[in-house]
């Protein structure tokens, strides 16, 4: 059984500054408390509640009476938290106990180019309950513990588009609300804090080196082809990310990429995570949808039609043709 994270001192577990409940009202100058209470009208049988927000620049700095899950769905912008201002973009993830003050600004004002955060919101009487209704290791309820008791949050990257889709289902059980409703949020809640744990213990694993150069963001060009050629499949790579975070425009960026690479951005991309699937595709039995998502695509059919582009074939004529050995593989 995995030992529980050593939270304080990683770049991606960060304390916030300790106050009691009682002065929370008082957090900080320009701040508020947002009760749990608050986010309900009339409807107060939803054990969670979740949200999909475009943020603007209105919404002041606030703490909460409750925890928030929360991933960048769309766009780029900054998440100032705690005393930590950092760049934010599609995939990344944030744990937020009670108390810990943050806000979400979008880096535009252009409507084109919107920051869309989900956000699920629940108890820390809820999170109890749902850790201790699955027969859960003990070190995850730890964790968690840890990060509320010590009021640390929590940041980081999903992979593929693991959160997107959970995220997703949960809007879509909070707004539907069909039967069983709530049920299956919880199960997708659950789902999350693994799988948020599961990061967690991935980055400890590194060297902390490799943490390090992860929790920064690229600073030049070299780092930006580095950080494709590491994680191709990552689901912030988009030129407004990348030139936000290198403080340069759109446009200059795609004229030094190209330069650099004798490609566009997105060609390279793209020819990194075909890379990536014909690699996949020859060494796992994966089905077709699978391997799409651990390329970086979550639309199967978008994901087939540019792979026979870039091969001149299907992903299923590739497996059969290119592998001589055809392992036994499941239904696609």
């Amino acid at each position: 059984m995995p030992s529980t994270p050593r939270l304080p001192g990683m770049p991606n577990a960060t304390k916030a500054p300790q106050n009691s409940p009682s002065s929370m009202p008082g957090f900080s100058k320009g701040e508020r408390l947002l009760p749990f209470s608050s986010l309900f009208e009339d409807d107060k049988e939803a054990p969670i509640y979740v949200n999909r927000a475009h943020e603007t620049f209105e919404l002041l700095k606030h703490a909460h009476d409750f925890i928030e899950v929360c991933i960048v769905a769309e766009g780029t912008g900054f998440h100032y938290i705690g005393d930590e201002q950092m760049p934010v973009a599609r995939g990344d993830l944030f744990f937020i106990p009670v108390g810990v003050s943050h806000v979400f600004r979008p880096g535009s004002t252009a409507r084109s180019r919107q920051l869309i955060i989900y956000n699920c919101t629940f108890t820390m009487e809820q999170l109890d309950r749902l850790l201790h209704a699955v027969p859960a290791e003990s070190a995850i309820a730890a964790m968690y513990r840890q990060l509320c008791d010590g009021r640390q949050w929590l940041h980081v990257h999903e992979r593929g588009e693991e959160g997107q889709l959970l995220f997703h289902k949960l809007y879509q059980e909070f707004t539907t609300r069909r039967p069983g409703y709530a049920a299956s949020m919880c199960a997708a809640v659950i789902e999350l804090l693994i799988m948020l744990y599961r990061r967690q213990l991935e980055r400890e694993a590194m060297p902390e080196q490799q943490q390090t150069k992860q929790a920064a963001p690229p600073s030049s060009m070299q780092q930006v082809i580095e950080a494709i050629d590491a994680d191709c499949a990552a689901s912030n790579l988009s030129v407004a990310a990348m030139a936000a975070q290198l403080g340069i425009s759109e446009r200059q960026f795609q004229r030094s990429f190209q330069k650099a690479t004798g490609m566009t951005f997105l060609a390279y991309v793209q020819s990194a995570r075909i890379d990536l699937s014909c690699k996949l595709l020859l060494s796992t039995d994966d089905l077709v949808s699978r391997i799409a998502l651990r390329a970086g695509y979550q639309d199967v059919k978008f994901f087939s039609r540019l792979f026979k582009k870039k091969t001149g074939m299907t992903p299923r004529e590739f497996r059969s043709t290119q592998r001589p050995e055809p392992l036994i593989t499941l239904s696609e």
